[in-house]
């Protein structure tokens, strides 16, 4: 393990007062917990020469350790990259009871780390083998009854702004928040004439899709750009697509009515919100100026509802794995024969436009390919699953020699007892001698630990290497009409670039090349 320290630091949003955006407690600020704990480093003889590492969740709620930095602590942590932790307080670290005790009595003991808490006077290093102390307990679970409570507060709060029905999430397009007043919305003049111009599009007869059209020609601002929202699944500029204005269409706080209580959370903590029934939602008119009338409204609302009448006709959906190259979109299965991305129907002149496949042809490329892959795979993991045999052989008679070494030196320790006992050796010979062989053992522990670790890592290769060859043995014994049933099954993405290219990448091909380009067959 690396002899290194890592400072934690937290902040959280309940910890800034959002009247006037300053921190409740000044000892609580990123930065007087940063000079707290390299102060108190800097005067432990044991720790003020080692390397720092430092980890900073600002703005992340200690009832969760899901968070960004804490979780890349912990990795590193596991991998043996530090040896000790450090945090300003108990509630830096996290308010969850459980967890925290979890962590401190279970989890940071069995790898070795050193944790200290600077204003809770605590140091693991004084409870080795011990439980953390009813003092610590009793903190953890302060810390934690007062994040419940706070919890419950908030939440009381915001049912009494949604029951007076003043705006309490986000701001819907075409709107701001009043200056001064953030439970206020007024309209916001750039993009208001939008949601006015999409209603009236919609009321002389414009279909959802041609809108989208040109709002995307005129390089109009979508609503996730103009709230500022970066979708890590999405993949090149934002775009205005007919489910956009639908959902702007159908959103009657444009007519200046605010609706509230459309969702809830059941428990603290619960990620998971649920739908709240309609007669519970709290309702109220002209809270705020109105973009569009309330007969203009449900004028647009009637006459999407007239063009959606139109039935539907089921279909399967097990080979929604096809997407877009250019743009990433998940494409479109038009009457059940035909894949094309919808990207094209909102622009003009893009590369989507050539992606367009005829679902027979598609699956038998695609067929055609996976008989091939399941050759290449098959060899494959033969290949691996033998190498992790020979490899798994070494490392065994690697780790019995490690373990006789350790041995020899345990007696070796014994036998300089002795020689100290029989006045062979001094105290400062057997000293000096004992300081070397235990150097020696430590050095050998590491080994021996990173032996079993690759051991342990083996076993899962050579598992996963034999699980391989049990899937493609079993669908290489397939005949070809068996073998059609399970393609979808033996597909993880497949990406389309035009009439002629696409890009496949196979579940069970971890190891691979992973994809397979197929060239010069036209949909």
């Amino acid at each position: 393990m690396k002899q290194q320290v890592a400072v934690y630091l937290r902040l959280s949003q309940e910890d800034v007062d959002k009247r006037t955006n300053a921190i409740k407690d000044v000892s609580n600020s990123i930065t007087s917990q940063r000079l707290l704990i390299n102060r108190h480093l800097d005067q432990d003889p044991m720790l003020c020469d080692l390397p720092r590492i430092e980890f900073c969740d600002d703005g992340f709620s200690g009832t969760t350790f899901d968070r960004p930095d804490f979780q890349r602590m912990i990795e590193l942590a596991k991998h043996g990259e530090i040896s000790c932790i450090v945090v300003k307080d108990l509630s830096r670290f996290g308010r969850d009871y459980l967890e925290v005790g979890d962590y401190l009595e279970h989890i940071f003991p069995f790898l070795g780390i050193r944790f200290k808490s600077i204003n809770d006077h605590y140091d693991s290093i004084e409870h080795e083998g011990k439980t953390i102390g009813m003092d610590i307990a009793f903190r953890n679970l302060i810390y934690d009854y007062y994040s419940k409570d706070l919890s419950k507060k908030v939440k009381s709060a915001m049912n009494m702004k949604q029951k007076e029905c003043s705006y309490v999430n986000t701001v819907p397009y075409g709107y701001k928040t009043a200056p001064g007043k953030k439970h206020h919305l007024v309209i916001d003049e750039e993009t208001a004439p939008v949601v006015r111009r999409i209603y009236m599009d919609v009321l002389s007869g414009k279909s959802c899709t041609a809108i989208a059209k040109e709002l995307n020609t005129e390089g109009m601002p979508t609503p996730s750009e103009v709230k500022n929202i970066k979708r890590s699944s999405s993949h090149g500029k934002p775009q205005w697509t007919h489910r956009s204005v639908l959902l702007l269409i159908g959103n009657i706080k444009y007519t200046g009515t605010m609706v509230n209580h459309t969702r809830e959370s059941r428990f603290i903590r619960d990620k998971n919100q649920r739908r709240v029934p309609k007669e519970e939602w709290y309702i109220k008119e002209n809270v705020h100026d109105a973009i569009v009338t309330t007969e203009e409204y449900e004028a647009a609302m009637a006459a999407v509802q007239r063009r959606r009448k139109s039935s539907r006709t089921a279909h399967d959906r097990s080979d929604r794995v096809f997407f877009c190259a250019h743009c990433g979109g998940k494409l479109e299965k038009a009457n059940g024969t035909v894949f094309a991305c919808p990207s094209h129907r909102y622009h003009d002149g893009t590369p989507c436009e050539n992606v367009h496949w005829r679902k027979t042809a598609l699956e038998e490329v695609i067929f055609e390919a996976l008989k091939k892959q399941i050759q290449i795979t098959k060899v494959d993991a033969s290949k691996k699953r033998k190498e992790a045999h020979r490899k798994s052989d070494e490392l065994t008679v690697k780790l019995s020699l490690f373990k006789k070494q350790l041995d020899a030196i345990d007696r070796e320790k014994f036998s300089l007892y002795e020689q100290y006992q029989d006045k062979v050796l001094t105290a400062e010979e057997y000293l000096s001698a004992k300081d070397a062989l235990t150097t020696k053992q430590n050095d050998l522990k590491e080994q021996l630990a990173e032996c079993e670790h690759q051991i342990e890592q083996n076993r899962l290769s050579k598992l996963a290497a034999s699980e391989q060859q049990d899937m493609v043995n079993g669908l290489s014994s397939l005949r070809d009409e068996q073998l059609k049933e399970h393609l979808y099954d033996a597909i993880e993405k497949v990406l389309v670039y035009d009439e002629d290219t696409i890009e496949i990448i196979w579940r069970f091909d971890d190891v691979n090349c992973g994809a397979e380009a197929i060239i010069g067959v036209e949909a």
